[in-house]
This record gives C-alpha cells, structure tokens and sequence, in this order.
C-alpha cells in the first residue's frame, strides 16, 4: 500500500468509527455491533460537535490527491468526500430533526427490530442491548419534543400510525430474545418496554395536538433547498431542471411506445378500431386494454402471497436465460412489511448489512389495510395485478435489489456499502424490469411489456412529481391527474404516492435518472465491445463494483 493509500485508510477508519458512534442503528445494520445498546444523539450539543466533526473530515479529504490513491480507492475517496458534504447539507440546511418526526420514529422502530429480529449474536448477547435501547427510549423521544418545531401535517398523520405500530411491536415483549435472558434481565426487559411504552403514548400524544393544533410548517422544500438536495440525492452531475426537462420529454415518447403496444390488444378485445385522433383518446384506448388486463389479480387476503408465488417462476428464467449468476447460499424471505414501516410503500426490500453473514434478506409486502372499504381495496388490486406483481417482484428482488445488494457485498469497500448510491440501486432495479422483458420473461406477451412500461412510466412520473411537489406547487388534483390520467395508475395506487411524495424528497427521482444512466451506459458498453459484448458478463461485471455513482461505473467499464 502506497503512502496516499495507507492516509486514506487511516481517514477513512476514523471517520466510519465517528459515523457509526453518530449513527448506531446504522451501524447495527452494517454489523458494527460496538454500539447496538445506544439510540443517536440529537441534542443540540451533539449535533454542534457532529458539525465541527464534519468540517475538519472535510478539510482531510480535501488534503489528499485523488490521482495519486491506487486502485478502487481513488472513487472511494470521491464517494466519501461527497458523503461528508452530504451529511453537513444534512445537519446545517435540511434539518430534518426540526421538522420530520418520521426521523426518530423510523430510528426507533429500526433499532428494535436489527436487535431482536436479526440472528447476528447470540440471543442473550442481542437482549442486553435491547434492553439498553429500549431504556433509552424516553430520552431520546423527550429530545424529539424539544426539538420538533413546526411540522408538516403528512408527516404527523404518518407519524401517529408509525408510532401505534411500535408501540403494538413494543408490546409483543420481543419473543425473540425474551426467554434467553437471566430472571434479572427479564425484569429489566420487562422494566424496559413498559418505559419505552408509556414514552411512545406520550410522542403519540404530542404528535396528535400539534397535528390538531399547530404550529404548521409546508410539506414542500422549496426550489432552493430542493435543487440542492438533489444534488446530493443523485450525485451524477445532473440538476434538478434537467432531470424534469427529460422526464418529461421521456413520458410523451413512451406514451407513444404503449399507444402502438396497446392497439392490437384493443382490437382483439374489443372487435372495433380506437379512435386515436387526440393523446386523450389515445390514453383512454390504453386505459381501456389496462382495465382489461387487471381483471386477472388477486383477492384481497391473496396480496403476500400472490408475490410469494412469483419468486420461483423469476429464478428459473434467470437461471435458463443466462441473465447472471445467483447465489442460493443467500436467504430471501418475503413477509408482511412491519406495522412502523408501512404508509411509505407498497413493498420493499430489507437485507442486512454488508458485513453480517448468512442473515436473511426480507421483501417486504405490504397487506391491505383491515380499514380499506372494498373499493379502495379493489382499486389497489388492478394496479397490482398478476402481471403487475411480477414487475414489482423483479424490481425488488430478482434480479433487482436482492441480487444487486449481494452482489455490492462481495466489494470488499465498506465505504460503498455504507454510502452507496440509491440512483444506481434503483436505477438497477427498474432497469432489470425492462431487461427482463426484452429477453423474453413473459413469453412474449404484449400484455407484459405494456404493464413494463406502465412501471417505466411510473419512474418518470415519480421524478416529475418530486420537483413539481417539491420545487414548485404542484396540487393533490395535478398530481393525480398525472398519475391516473397519464400514466394510468390506479386512485388506491396514486393516493398513496400522492402522501409519500409529500413524505420524501430526492429519493422519488432516483428511479428515472437511474433507469436513464443505466441504459445509456449498457448501450456505450455494447458499442464499445462489439461482438464480445455478453449480456451476462455486463451485468456480472457492473454489480462487481459496489453501488457506486454510475457516473463512476462509465469510468471503470469503459476504460477497459
């Protein structure tokens, strides 16, 4: 190791030991368990010292010379030195920890469950410091009041759902490490969760006046911190303007792709030619062909299950198509998303830590809520029917999130682990939609590549929907105009992105600038390499580098 390599190495070692100290739920998640029986600080004296931390990291960073680091360390420099300026943004401009009690509602539920629900220790070990996080517990929602000000009612709304879904995971008395403790330890767990309890009915309580009374603050970002968030968010050297000019410019042509998909189906269905004189009518044609094809879907204690069902059926294909290598040493589990984890979206993926072993990976799905009325229920199951279910299952598990992020654990980074890139793990994922039906999943039916790009479609509105929310004014009625009307979501579907729109920023764009980046990479890779292009060695080759910036993923495949 060269002189710049070895003083990167020792930045980088002290700065993951403050991270980690900082952030110990994450570091639970990573499999740095130094910490697992402490909550984050948010007091006004440890995010000074945060900040202060922050700058002099900074100012070590910036005293190293990219060029002169070997190998794979020279991006990771890059990535940490943005991670350290993402996290001042963070802290100094965003805060978050002002207004957003989803910020420790979310911590919270998180740091029960890496202790009690992951299988990485012993279960006496992981009882200790559950029960020290549980004790824990009152400080650190006694901090939260004091430091939550005016805050948007969305967030309050979901905050008070998320937080009775704890307190109810609270009261289930962790069975999973529960009878592995001394009779004193379950006299404290006992202790620790009727303290922890009594503390979550009073943030409940706290969240529930101020969300009657005020004071309010506006769900929307503004332009200015929006724009520069995205930045951060994306981290490709692309603005907020030009990510919504393409968008936007990418929903008219592909549109036009489902217009020309749609019609045979149409005329097969319906025995008439469409009327296709106006891009109304034209949207109504497709609409209709969609309202055809979700008459096949589920019933509405099916939900789980129906995406349980598809797992296999995508392994196969996989697998005979050659699409890439899997590896069955790596547990995937799919289960009802957690009760504090629910209001955001419908599924998602949950894996452990780069450097856990042998843990399983969760893809989580979300039942319908017992509180739906049958029609609001009926209209969640046509936006995800059958077909529409094995989108979502590629998206998220194969060979999208769960097979990206083993894949990233095998780079012996932890800097690309902790501070990986969600504009490359979405833009994978919502890639692979669109690969898997060009190679032939679905056996050729117009029907899949039309609810694909019905997925394509989304990822575009989500961007269009971030900054228009966001960076400008965009109402609930435009909103939902764009998504029902021109990308043909159902209203139990769009409702809900609709709340996680105002919920999040930044995030919602990551598919879209992704799915772009990605596809433009795979074509310059295959223009590159010409007849030795293989689809299998692309993939293999790109998810070997970690989830790194794409930006940086052009650099390493087509330097070679």
């Amino acid at each position: 190791m060269n002189a710049p390599n070895q003083k990167f190495s020792t930045i980088e070692s002290e700065f993951l030991d403050f991270y980690f100290q900082a952030n110990p739920v994450t570091a639970t998640w990573i499999g740095i368990h130094d910490y697992d029986s402490r909550l984050p600080d948010y007091s006004k004296k440890a995010i000074a010292k945060r900040l202060q931390a922050l700058k002099l990291f900074e100012e070590k960073c910036d005293g190293l010379d990219n060029r002169e680091l070997e190998g794979y360390r020279e991006i990771d420099l890059r990535i940490l030195r943005h991670a350290i300026q993402e996290e001042r943004f963070n802290t100094e401009k965003l805060r978050s920890y002002v207004w957003n009690p989803l910020t420790y509602i979310g911590t919270l539920g998180f740091a029960y469950e890496s202790i009690a629900g992951y299988d990485f220790a012993p279960a006496n070990e992981r009882l200790v410091n559950l029960i020290g996080r549980l004790q824990a517990t009152p400080e650190f929602l006694k901090k939260a009041q004091t430091n939550l000000d005016s805050m948007p009612k969305p967030h309050m709304d979901t905050g008070i759902k998320q937080v009775q879904g704890i307190i109810g995971f609270v009261e289930g008395g962790f069975p999973e490490v529960a009878s592995s403790g001394t009779d004193d330890q379950k006299a404290l767990l006992i202790a620790g969760i009727a303290d922890a309890k009594s503390a979550l009915k009073e943030f409940k309580l706290f969240l529930e006046n101020r969300f009657e009374n005020g004071p309010y603050k506006s769900f929307r970002l503004g332009k200015e911190l929006f724009d520069e968030k995205l930045i951060f968010t994306l981290n490709e050297g692309i603005s907020a303007a030009e990510v919504l000019a393409r968008a936007e410019a990418e929903l008219k042509f592909v549109q036009g792709e489902m217009v020309t998909v749609a019609e045979p189906l149409y005329k097969k269905w319906f025995g008439e030619t469409p009327d296709l004189m106006s891009h109304d009518a034209q949207l109504g044609m497709v609409r209709k062909v969609f309202d055809r094809i979700s008459d096949d879907r589920a019933e509405r204690d099916e939900v789980v299950e129906n995406a349980e069902a598809t797992i296999e059926e995508l392994n196969t294909f996989i697998k005979n198509s050659d699409i890439l290598t899997l590896d069955p040493t790596k547990p995937l589990e799919l289960r009802e998303t957690p009760e504090y984890q629910r209001g955001v979206s419908i599924a998602s993926l949950q894996a452990p830590g780069p450097l856990e072993n042998n843990l399983p990976t969760y893809y989580n799905v979300s039942p319908i809520p017992v509180d739906w009325d049958d029609e609001k229920a009926e209209s969640f199951l046509r936006e995800y029917n059958k077909i529409s279910v094995k989108i979502l299952s590629i998206h998220e598990a194969l060979p999208g999130h769960y097979v990206q992020l083993y894949y990233a654990n095998r780079h012996p980074s932890i800097i690309r682990s902790v501070f990986g890139s969600g504009v490359m793990v979405e833009g994978w994922a919502h890639y692979t939609e669109d690969m898997m039906i060009d190679e032939g999943f679905g056996g050729g039916d117009p029907q899949y590549k039309l609810v694909e790009r019905k997925w394509k479609l989304r990822g575009i509105a989500n961007a269009i929907l971030d900054h228009k929310i966001h960076a400008g004014e965009m109402t609930e009625e435009e909103a939902m105009n764009l998504m029902v009307h021109e990308t043909f979501q159902e209203e139990a579907e769009a409702s809900a992105k609709w709340r996680r729109a105002q919920l999040s920023s930044g995030q919602l764009s990551t598919y879209f600038v992704g799915f772009s980046l990605m596809w433009d990479l795979r074509r310059d890779v295959e223009e590159m390499r010409g007849n030795d292009f293989t689809l299998k060695s692309f993939h293999e080759e790109l998810l070997s580098h970690g989830s790194i910036p794409i930006r940086y993923l052009r650099e390493a495949m087509l330097s070679n």
